[in-house]
């Protein structure tokens, strides 16, 4: 049955028996109620478990004020974020679906539901565990506590005594407030250790070889079955080692077919291509595209020369001239004969200056030496495989910020690791799986029960981050709404001057009224500024 289908069957089913519980008084009787779809479950006897958890006051003092500092630098940190988006808007060409911005398993696209719900749980946990216990180290009471159920327990909530925290002080309130996202960062910072540095730094290439990330689509290779995830082990009966190897092997007869040998998913399996270097892509208004080259083709010879790998066409173009005419023999797929033969169509090219290139597509890394330079406009890449070493991916998982010389690099690799199942890297499952096995201290593991652990860890990571990072968000009633109130009544009361209570309480209004629609906003422009 379709996986849909079942999800919508046990909606039914749930909704269903709510609603005769509730009809019969169940729910009422053993202290449930409704939350919209949900089933809150009230208890006190949760209390006691909060009040021995609190009982080191001294480490949950520090604790509390370490986590005023790590709000304060996160809501800096996230509103930079969304100020930094709003400016790029102009260039995203389609707007995030409302279901994107949403973290809810099942809902959003990119969240797994077996996983984003373990996160999910594991993340309002610990959010409302951390409110409860710095709201009984301020010696103030808690209503109750309890459990969310959507079919499954889904989170989890404290319920301070609103009075006693409206009348508390402003330093006990805001670290009630400021210790819940701050546990979800912290706690999100522990587990990208675990999955980084404990899982992902534990595990060995399965196989030797060059490691193919990517494919020119209607490449010889691509067309012959050599999809990303492959690792190539041979050309030609010429082993290959690594990516290094790959890079320096160069085309005894570009244009000829030769033997690839590869493993994919574990299996091995063999390929016959020609043999050369494919153009990857094409710039229009450049030489190549006007004279007729194509992504996907095979450049046989340039300017009269083999072009036995990227870095010998590399050579050829930088002896050229713009405006210069060569002489060109490229191979295109025939769809009536099924195979790769010599383009009739183009046997000569006028060469565009390069300098004109770098000048329109990337000024930043022009140079003058490139004026007078013939250019093509176009990318290669041998065989028409973009390749790396086979540590890559587990290299970049172990690993994110190996590299990072400044801010800038530190903020992109952060970015990426948040990104990854955007890539489709988040959860890790095949055929980048198979390029890899626990070793070391992992050894023991089977795989499926290694990968299991850490895709659970990178997304306890992951939605603990988010938590802890959109509840930090200026604007009530998010947890850093509160936070903010009480820092601009603060802020008021160090002015000198003298306010009324009720000029204060004026002022501190508006503001944080004026900050959430500042967030509201920011946050609607990006679903509706790139329609617009």
């Amino acid at each position: 049955m379709n996986g849909y289908l079942i999800t919508l069957l046990v909606l039914l089913i749930y909704f269903a028996i709510v609603i005769y519980l509730k009809k019969t008084k169940w729910l009422e009787k053993h202290s449930m109620s409704l939350f919209g779809p949900f089933v809150m479950w009230r208890t006190r006897r949760g209390r006691q478990f909060v009040d021995r958890l609190a009982a080191p006051k001294r480490f949950w003092t520090a604790y509390s004020i370490i986590s005023l500092w790590v709000c304060a630098a996160a809501m800096m940190l996230i509103m930079l974020l969304l100020l930094w988006e709003a400016t790029i808007v102009s260039r995203v060409e389609e707007p995030p679906s409302p279901e994107l911005i949403l973290g809810i398993p099942g809902l959003n696209p990119v969240i797994p539901v077996g996983y984003g719900i373990l996160g999910l749980v594991v993340a309002i946990v610990v959010h409302e565990l951390a409110h409860g216990v710095v709201t009984r180290l301020g010696g103030l009471r808690l209503q109750s506590m309890g459990l969310l159920f959507l079919v499954v327990p889904m989170g989890a909530f404290v319920e301070p005594d609103e009075e006693e925290l409206r009348a508390t002080t402003r330093r006990k309130r805001s670290r009630v407030f400021a210790a819940g996202p701050a546990t979800n960062i912290l706690l999100a910072l522990v587990f990208l250790g675990l999955f980084s540095g404990v899982m992902m730094a534990s595990v060995a290439p399965a196989t030797d070889g060059a490691l193919a990330i990517g494919a020119v689509e209607g490449s010889p290779a691509s067309r012959a079955g050599i999809a990303p995830g492959s690792v190539v082990l041979s050309i030609g009966g010429e082993e290959v080692v690594d990516a290094t190897a790959w890079e320096e092997r160069a085309s005894p007869a570009p244009g000829s077919l030769v033997e690839i040998a590869y493993v994919f998913g574990g299996d091995h399996g063999t390929a016959t291509v020609v043999d050369g270097v494919v153009i990857a892509y094409v710039v229009e208004g450049f030489a190549g595209h006007t004279y007729g080259l194509r992504t996907g083709m095979v450049i046989v010879s340039l300017d009269d020369t083999p072009v036995r790998n990227v870095e010998a066409f590399s050579d050829i173009m930088s002896g050229t001239r713009s405006g210069q005419t060569v002489n060109v023999t490229a191979m295109e797929y025939v769809d009536e004969t099924g195979e790769f033969e010599v383009a009739s169509s183009v046997t000569e090219i006028v060469l565009s200056n390069k300098y004109d290139y770098y000048a329109e597509y990337d000024p930043d890394d022009n140079d003058p030496s490139y004026d007078g330079v013939g250019y093509l406009g176009v990318g290669a890449l041998d065989l028409g495989l973009d390749v790396r070493d086979v540590d890559f991916y587990s290299g970049l998982l172990s690993n994110p910020f190996e590299g990072d010389k400044d801010f800038s690099d530190f903020s992109m690799s952060w970015l990426r690791l948040i990104a990854l199942p955007f890539l489709d890297l988040a959860p890790v499952r095949a055929p980048i799986t198979d390029l890899y096995e626990p070793a070391g201290s992992m050894a023991w593991m089977p795989d499926t029960l290694f990968w299991l652990v850490a895709n659970s860890l990178y997304w306890i990571f992951w939605l603990n981050l988010m938590v802890g990072l959109t509840n930090v968000l200026p604007a009530v009633p998010l947890d850093g709404g509160y936070l903010f109130k009480d820092a601009v009544d603060y802020l008021l009361s160090r002015t000198g001057r003298s306010y009324t209570q009720a000029q204060r309480d004026r002022i501190v209004s508006s503001l944080t009224a004026a900050f959430a629609f500042i967030v509201l906003g920011l946050i609607l422009w990006q679903l509706v500024g790139p329609a617009l």
